[in-house]
């Protein structure tokens, strides 16, 4: 059963486990728009306050969105007072009562702005999307939420972030993966069944089209093939991963960024425009940091072992 209602999915989880592309994918559906990353709009507000500054490679936010528009996506994404020495709860009591909290609504905003009936919020962190979920825009039904809480084998995460970050230890990277996973299932616990599911990354890197079947199932849309091939789309989203922007890059016979070429060397350059399973850990993750991830995680990865030992491309 189909319904009207405008909808925003918010993607659940830690970095390096898909949420960019499964973003990208539903983004390029007819019906949806990726957001990406839109809980660090504000950040990017603070730093150059005008549309033009939420994806500088676009010119779709200041064509859809006023300076007025922005300041008010800013404050209301933002999590902090609106008024001086008045605590948030408060003055969001007072102005839901008082019919007065249209910008602690920002979503409702954007879907008039964007004219999709599909939003999509990739920002993952399990705070952001528990506060989310509780603005009066979802709790009155004026807007259906779903949640996504996006995974990947804990191992693989592992290497990625050591990979990205060599500043961080593996202890340091295995005690977050496992906090994220805490709190990711105290608010997926809080979500009603019929609105919440899990994607493994790699099931969509290896089976990308019925797992996007699946998605699409529990979204109530239609599924679209050439949502498959996300690179081939236009995107204006506000922030996401390098990764995913490499492959769109590459498409468009644009060169890599550098800071990716920093990271991954020349994989992505490489890259066939396909989806491809990324198994790098199991080369590049020492016997010894994996006793560090377990020593810290236990059996908590077991779920989401991932034990074929080919790099599959899906096209």
């Amino acid at each position: 059963m189909t319904t009207s209602i405008n909808k925003v999915v918010f993607i659940l989880g830690i970095g390096r486990s898909g949420s960019t592309m499964l973003d990208l994918m539903l983004g390029s559906h007819s019906q949806g728009f990726s957001l990406g990353e839109i809980s660090k709009l504000p950040e990017i507000y603070q730093r150059e306050p005008t549309p033009a500054a939420f994806c500088p490679s676009s010119s779709f936010w200041p064509e859809h969105i006023s300076a007025e528009d922005a300041h008010r996506l800013a404050v209301g994404l933002s999590g902090h007072r609106l008024t001086p020495y008045i605590p948030l709860k408060v003055e969001t009591w007072i102005r839901e009562k008082l019919g007065r909290d249209a910008i602690l609504n920002p979503y409702t905003l954007l879907h008039q702005r964007i004219q999709k009936s599909l939003l999509v919020d990739s920002s993952k962190y399990p705070d952001w999307v528990a506060r989310r979920l509780n603005a009066r825009e979802f709790r009155a039904g004026k807007l259906e939420a779903y949640v996504i809480h996006a995974v990947r084998d804990g191992r693989a995460v592992l290497n990625s972030y050591l990979r990205a970050y060599p500043n961080l230890t593996a202890s340091q990277v295995s005690q977050r993966w496992l906090n994220n996973l805490n709190d990711c299932d105290r608010v997926y616990a809080s979500v009603r069944d019929d609105r919440k599911m899990r994607v493994r990354y790699e099931a969509l890197a290896t089976n990308p089209v019925e797992t996007m079947q699946e998605v699409c199932a529990f979204l109530e849309i239609p599924f679209e093939p050439e949502m498959i091939e996300y690179w081939k789309h236009d995107h204006h989203y506000i922030a996401g991963s390098r990764s995913a922007r490499a492959l769109i890059a590459r498409y468009r016979a644009q060169p890599i960024a550098a800071n990716v070429q920093e990271v991954h060397g020349d994989y992505y350059q490489k890259m066939d425009l396909a989806i491809k399973l990324d198994q790098r850990w199991r080369q590049e993750v020492t016997p010894e940091t994996l006793e560090t991830f377990y020593s810290i995680v236990g059996d908590r990865n077991a779920p989401f072992e991932w034990e074929t030992t080919e790099d599959t491309a899906a096209h």
